[in-house]
């Protein structure tokens, strides 16, 4: 079974609806291929959505085509094997949420943060160890494909141009990822080579070239047995006069 799940994590998108649904007549052991290309949003339908992976029985393929941010990363964790294409990006946080109300309202909503950041951390630690992946989220870090394979969060790079992401929660930072997708893909200006020239050089240059010149006006030496006398010599005197 293929499928892409594209934009928002959210319940009303209609890619992860799809693929719920699709979900319900997969063979058990069946191969799933799903490209994730998303900024995410609900953590707890990334957590839903990467043990769904992973209690599937056939071998699961997970491929990012530009961008797995946030709930969308915790989501390729239920995968077998993830691929990312070489100029894609995975971005890694810690929970964060918008809340308003009293001190203790506040303090739990806190506390309620702490707890979720455990449920993140874990959908994580089956490939980097926890010390690691807990820094990495803290910082809320962007990994190249490069750098996701060396921690160990993709097992593979592949070759093939980025796909923008779309994001109606999050679209200054699509918008963001876009414009560096669109840098990237802009055709690379021909290297001209120039030399400069110093002023000793070219007043050498000029002197050489006026060297040539001379030397092809400089009348050549003639052999005198060479050409006929076409006049007597009082005439040759008269002329030189």
């Amino acid at each position: 079974m293929k499928h892409k799940i594209k934009g928002d994590f959210t319940s009303w998108n209609s890619s992860i609806y799809e693929f719920n649904y699709k979900m319900r007549n997969v063979k058990e052991d069946e191969d799933i291929e799903l490209h994730i290309n998303s900024y995410g949003g609900d953590v707890f339908l990334g957590i839903d959505l990467c043990n769904t992976l992973r209690e599937h029985k056939g071998h699961v393929t997970v491929v990012i085509p530009g961008i797995a941010a946030s709930a969308a990363s915790i989501g390729c964790m239920g995968a077998d094997t993830i691929k990312a294409y070489s100029n894609s990006q995975v971005m890694v946080h810690n929970a964060w949420t918008i809340v308003a109300g009293n001190a203790k309202q506040l303090r739990k909503s806190a506390d309620d943060l702490d707890s979720i950041g455990e449920s993140v951390l874990a959908s994580y630690k089956h490939r980097v160890d926890e010390k690691t992946m807990a820094k990495l989220l803290e910082d809320e870090t962007y990994l190249s494909a490069t750098k996701a394979k060396e921690l160990g969060l993709i097992d593979e790079i592949i070759d093939a141009e980025p796909e923008e992401v779309e994001s109606e929660l999050f679209q200054n930072k699509a918008k963001e990822f876009n414009n560096k997708i669109s840098v990237s893909l802009e055709p690379k200006k021909p290297i001209v080579a120039t030399a400069s020239i110093d002023e000793n050089t070219l007043k050498q240059m000029f002197a050489d070239f006026k060297i040539e010149i001379k030397n092809e006006l400089k009348p050549k030496e003639i052999d005198p047995k060479s050409v006929e006398p076409k006049q007597n010599l009082g005439s040759l005197f008269l002329n030189l006069k």
